[in-house]
């Protein structure tokens, strides 16, 4: 499976120092979310993001890349790489039946 990282995340975090990880901010800083959406629509890449643009917009929308939409607030490197050592597995695992995973503190909803 094959990320697209969103502008919101850190570029610079272990969990995505692997290629299977793309960034916004290699690709174009200025790049709409529009065209995001279709980068990774066409490249078959899931967006992770604290976007919320992405989130409505993946309910509203039939055709559509997958989803993490990270609702954890704004906290350290630190902080996000204890979630990630919490949650990441279990997150990659639910993306086989999802289309949008909202990754919450204390829960991860799945819509399908």
């Amino acid at each position: 499976m094959d990320f697209l990282v969103d502008v919101n995340l850190p570029k610079f975090f272990a969990y995505f120092n692997s290629p299977n990880f793309q960034f916004v901010s290699d690709l174009d800083l200025t790049l709409t979310d529009s065209a995001i959406w279709e980068y990774a629509l066409t490249n078959n890449l899931v967006i992770l993001t604290k976007d919320t643009d992405f989130y409505t917009r993946c309910l509203l929308t039939d055709e559509h890349p997958k989803i993490v939409h990270f609702q954890i607030g704004n906290g350290s490197i630190k902080t996000l790489h204890l979630y990630f050592d919490a949650h990441w597995l279990h997150i990659t695992a639910l993306l086989a039946q999802a289309r949008l995973i909202i990754a919450k503190v204390n829960v991860i909803e799945v819509i399908r």
